[in-house]
């Protein structure tokens, strides 16, 4: 059984878009993954992983295209350069990644960013929307570490084009999960699928 990181149980609007440019419509029409679907499995690997690391990490996650949907079932790492709490800097995955998935270690509020919650940390900085988009990877994904309830959210890369101008990307209102708690990731399938555009 296949979970899909599409169980939105809360969010807000995203920041207004920009205009589409030639080039944006451009990898539109380039990328036609629409929907990220994640094993049980490796949900919960990532989901521990985020609650245990002090540093920002990257992870390459890989699997098969069915048709608009790509399905990840496991991942490597590549070479870290500098990992701290706050940025990575990785070497590049390789180009039949599907996603990228990276932590943001919850150590409270920054008003700097508007984050008052760990849920607010569930976003794309200015440095990761540049990575996302210079990238050709279709998804990328953060998980919210060292929070009582696992938290993770996910954007198409075409999402991160269009908003590429924001200070920060927040999650978009469907694209996300919380669950109730750490001890809920024991069961088999904590997420049932669900579609997810």
């Amino acid at each position: 059984m296949v979970a899909m990181l599409g169980l939105a149980l809360c969010g807000r609007p995203a920041a207004a878009q920009s205009q589409l440019t030639p080039a944006d419509s451009a990898i539109l029409n380039s990328q036609p993954l629409k929907r990220l679907l994640l094993t049980p499995s490796l949900f919960r690997r990532l989901s521990l992983l985020a609650a245990g690391l002090d540093r920002e990490v990257v992870l390459c996650l890989q699997g098969s295209i069915s048709g608009d949907t790509a399905v990840v079932r496991d991942f490597v790492m590549p070479d870290l350069l500098r990992s701290t709490v706050d940025a990575v800097e990785p070497q590049p995955c390789a180009p039949a990644t599907l996603a990228v998935w990276h932590n943001h270690p919850w150590t409270g509020p920054d008003s700097s960013f508007g984050v008052k919650t760990p849920e607010d940390l569930c976003s794309l900085s200015q440095p990761d929307l540049r990575t996302v988009v210079a990238d050709s990877i279709p998804f990328a994904v953060v998980s919210v570490g060292r929070t009582p309830r696992p938290i993770v959210c996910w954007w198409r890369r075409v999402q991160a084009v269009v908003n590429r101008h924001v200070k920060f990307l927040p999650r978009f209102p469907r694209q996300w999960t919380v669950l109730p708690s750490f001890a809920s990731l024991a069961a088999p399938s904590p997420v049932p699928p669900a579609s997810v555009p």
